[in-house]
């Protein structure tokens, strides 16, 4: 609790009194769409969508993230390629209908 007798007006900082102030610098947060990320490992999938037509993978990325990504995103990928060879299939469609 805070007495009302303690309570004093609010000025603005004055340059004049404080000389050597300074205003601290935002950091800016947002990414070029240059940057690029790196792929640990593929860790799971699933079809979704209408009629499971939709191959989504869980793709974790060596920020620690991890997300899902559609198909269409990861067809080139070599985590892919090592994915499929530990599923113990050959193509893409040999993999289990595993359903969200």
């Amino acid at each position: 609790m805070l007495h009302v007798s303690l309570l004093r007006p609010y000025n603005t900082s004055n340059d004049v009194l404080f000389p050597d102030q300074t205003k601290p610098e935002l950091y800016d947060f947002r990414i070029d769409n240059e940057h690029e990320w790196f792929i640990d490992e593929l860790i799971g999938h699933k079809f979704s969508g209408h009629n499971n037509k939709n191959l989504e993978f869980e793709v974790h990325w060596s920020t620690g993230d991890t997300t899902w990504e559609l198909y269409q995103a990861c067809k080139d990928l070599t985590a892919l390629d090592r994915y499929i060879e530990l599923r113990g299939v050959s193509k893409i469609a040999q993999l289990p209908q595993i359903r969200s």
